[in-house]
């Protein structure tokens, strides 16, 4: 296992990751792959050997997505935004410049 830490958005197990995720844990198959493929550098002197057993390895998750917790850096696509409470236009003003 290793940690890599991405340069680019890169598909780490069958999910596209962007490097704002942070520091994923890989397989070391899939750490060669990202290696090679100059997408990622490997980080993985900066953890200890406890931090490697511990830490959870980037698996894909089923189709359905229900293994799957949501990140704890979501994609911005993925976050609610905060919708206007109406949609109705504002009522048309009279222009200020005749008082008859």
């Amino acid at each position: 296992m290793k940690f890599v830490k991405l340069l680019t958005a890169a598909h780490v197990a069958g999910v596209l990751r962007h490097p704002h995720e942070g520091v994923l844990h890989v397989e070391d198959g899939e750490a060669e792959r990202l290696l090679h493929d100059q997408v990622a550098e490997d980080v993985t002197d900066d953890f200890t050997a406890k931090e490697n057993r511990e830490a959870p390895v980037e698996t894909g998750s089923e189709p359905d997505g229900s293994d799957a917790e949501p990140p704890a850096n979501p994609h911005q696509a993925e976050v609610e935004t905060d919708a206007p409470a109406s949609t109705e236009k504002p009522a048309r003003r009279k222009p200020a410049g005749d008082k008859e």
